[in-house]
């Protein structure tokens, strides 16, 4: 246990931070930065140097105040996910600090928790980062006594089979959040049946972006944002929505679409009728 040592000493200690800004669900879906001049690898994950700097913690015993500003250059990779659109993804941030010259390599967590904006002020990104207790103790969304299923589609409730439901085409335009598809991009599917469903690609940095699709009008989609790095003969994943309603007789896509009725969370048997009303029960 040599951290404590270098902290304490006025001659031997050189302390570094290192952010790790995680986004997206695959396991090198990061940006890994620190404050260092040379690059460093802590546990397996390689650290690059970059212009980066935090504001002041507040050690008052809990995390529950303890906001924080990141500064970076506007020019980093984690900069651009923040251009024009909000990401995709949950992005979360964790903060190591530790000591140059530390045999045992100790870099303990000082900070932990998501960014929740991001502004450009001259030539930096400046991220608001929100400590994780803050969302531990928000309350989460209720459960509602409802005719429409509350899950979030493919989500961990629904488990629908997004593989299955998935389908590759290739661009022929784009014009902001508009993009047009080539012919026969649906496949086995009609084209409505997409509404409300995704649209996702792999950026320039080699991960996966998204939007929701809107409207379609022919071969076009109307996204619920602009498609940043899509371009004309890019290949891109087009995934089947969901009406969240259950039955065939229903107009639904949970069981005739998805085959998933076993885990809809809505209840089509809710009675329209009042039996306290004028509404009399015999006649």
């Amino acid at each position: 246990m040599t951290f404590g040592t270098y902290e304490a000493s006025r001659q031997s200690g050189n302390p570094v931070q290192l952010f790790k800004f995680t986004y997206g669900a695959g396991p090198s879906d990061y940006y890994a930065y620190t404050d260092h001049t040379e690059e460093l690898t802590v546990d397996g994950v390689l650290y690059d140097p970059v212009p980066i700097d935090r504001g002041n913690l507040d050690a008052n015993g809990t995390l529950d105040r303890s906001a924080i500003k990141i500064n970076t250059d506007i020019g980093t990779a984690l900069a651009e996910i923040f251009r024009v659109y909000p990401p995709a993804f949950v992005v979360t941030l964790i903060i190591r600090q530790g000591h140059i010259g530390d045999p045992d390599s100790e870099f303990l967590v000082i900070w932990a928790g998501r960014i929740v904006g991001a502004q450009r002020e001259g030539s930096e990104c400046v991220l608001q980062g929100e400590p994780v207790s803050t969302s531990l103790r928000r309350p989460g969304l209720r459960r509602h006594y409802q005719y429409g299923c509350p899950h979030q589609l493919y989500g961990p409730q629904c488990q629908a089979d997004k593989v299955s439901k998935t389908v590759s085409a290739t661009v022929a335009s784009v014009a902001g959040a508009a993009v047009t598809l080539d012919s026969g991009w649906e496949g086995a599917f009609a084209p409505e049946k997409f509404l409300g469903g995704l649209f996702e690609w792999t950026n320039t940095d080699g991960l996966v972006d998204r939007r929701t699709i809107l409207r379609i009008t022919g071969d076009t989609l109307s996204l619920s944002g602009l498609a940043k790095d899509v371009s004309p003969s890019d290949t891109v994943d087009v995934v089947v929505g969901c009406n969240h309603k259950a039955y065939a007789e229903d107009g639904g896509d949970c069981q005739p679409l998805h085959d998933n009725i076993l885990n809809y969370g809505g209840d089509r048997w809710i009675p329209v009728k009042n039996p306290v009303g004028t509404y009399n029960n015999y006649y």
